[in-house]
């Protein structure tokens, strides 16, 4: 029966020396608590330090939630992936998982204290997001459910970004081009059945969220569009041909192919909040408006 793919303790820790194990640990919280800060804080022009109310997903909100979706699905993303590398390292289970949270946190926080003196400004709800995704990935793995949840950060292709004529001025990327999901992977259900369903344990269904239009495209055309999608689940893949993390390669390869969704490797319909109207079958880039 396949199981979730994560690092085991089957074999001897990466680093035996506690103290080195420490150091090296408390040198990722640093990186990650430095970068964050410097990351938001080299935007330009410089600002005193100020806070932002951005709101949620509100159709008038700059991004119309999509920046929202993407803090909480890329700072789940972000603890899930620490919290191999920690028990990787060495770590027991339920230290790895707490350190990670706790990094993950700490670089939220830091990007947002970055972000107070740029023009964004220091958002509470990012700072909201970003815990509450590293939170769900740290449940996740607490309760070992990685077999059946989890969460990537999609690209969608062809670029539906030329679409939105008539551009407004906004800040920060054009987002109708990404797409975010909250995957069950249908084989962690059917090997907890114990079921044999044959090439049916290689799908994933998953909600997704991704907008149109946001945050410069004219604000009639504008979309946020909530889906439900079926697609291919490239960690069983991998898995059941026995590439797992138990090598450096593959390590690798489950790092790109657990967390990103690939274009045109899910099919789904779509339900855009703006305008009350479906698309579908689709990838997630068409409009539904149109």
């Amino acid at each position: 029966m396949s199981g979730p793919s994560k690092p085991t303790r089957e074999h001897a820790p990466l680093i035996r020396d506690d103290r080195l194990r420490i150091l090296l640990a408390s040198g990722i919280v640093g990186g990650a608590a430095l970068g964050g800060f410097l990351n938001a804080y080299q935007e330009t022009p410089r600002h005193s330090f100020h806070v932002t109310y951005e709101g949620w997903f509100a159709r008038h909100t700059y991004a119309g939630g999509a920046d929202k979706a993407a803090h909480f699905v890329d700072y789940a993303i972000i603890s899930k992936e620490l919290a191999n590398i920690y028990e990787v390292m060495g770590f027991s289970r339920t230290t790895s998982i707490a350190l990670a949270f706790g990094t993950a946190f700490t670089s939220g926080l830091m990007n947002e204290l970055g972000d107070g003196f740029n023009p964004y400004g220091f958002s509470p709800e990012d700072l909201t997001m970003d815990t509450l995704g590293a939170g769900a990935a740290a449940l996740v793995k607490l309760t070992g459910t990685e077999d059946l949840f989890g969460f990537r950060h999609g690209l969608l292709l062809p670029l539906a970004g030329s679409k939105t004529c008539c551009q407004d001025p906004g800040l920060g990327r054009d987002y109708s081009n990404e797409i975010y999901t909250a995957d069950l992977h249908l084989a962690g259900v059917f090997d907890r059945l114990h079921l044999k369903v044959g090439p049916l344990r290689y799908l994933m269904v998953s909600a997704t969220y991704g907008v149109k239009g946001y945050p410069s495209g004219t604000p009639p055309l504008r979309e946020r569009q909530i889906g439900l999608e079926i697609g291919l689940d490239f960690e069983v893949i991998l898995d059941d041909l026995h590439v797992t993390r138990q090598t450096w390669w593959g390590y690798g390869l489950h790092i790109v192919f657990d967390n990103f969704r690939f274009p045109f490797t899910a099919v789904g319909f779509r339900y855009d909040l703006n305008h009350d109207k479906w698309t579908g079958p689709d990838n997630g880039n068409r409009f539904a408006a149109r």
